[in-house]
């Protein structure tokens, strides 16, 4: 399976929305006061960059890993 960065950045959007619900973590210690506030602060922060991923020309698959983009064309 090919994860690329939207993906890996909605299942880790979805798995800290799931903790905060459950208010525990995956191995069943319960959250803390400030891991409760900190855990869906975290997800809206990488919905905020999931999004300007989008937009940008890298997640387009304009540009790939380790290319640099390319000024367009005056012609």
């Amino acid at each position: 399976m090919k994860v690329g960065p939207n993906l890996a950045l909605r299942t880790a959007i979805n798995a800290l929305r799931d903790i905060v619900e459950c208010a525990r973590m995956p191995n069943g210690i319960p959250l803390s006061d400030d891991e409760r506030e900190l855990h869906p602060l975290s997800a809206d922060e990488l919905e905020m960059q999931q999004v300007a991923l989008e937009k940008s020309s890298w997640a387009a698959g304009k540009v790939t890993c380790g290319e640099r983009p390319r000024a367009p064309s005056r012609g």
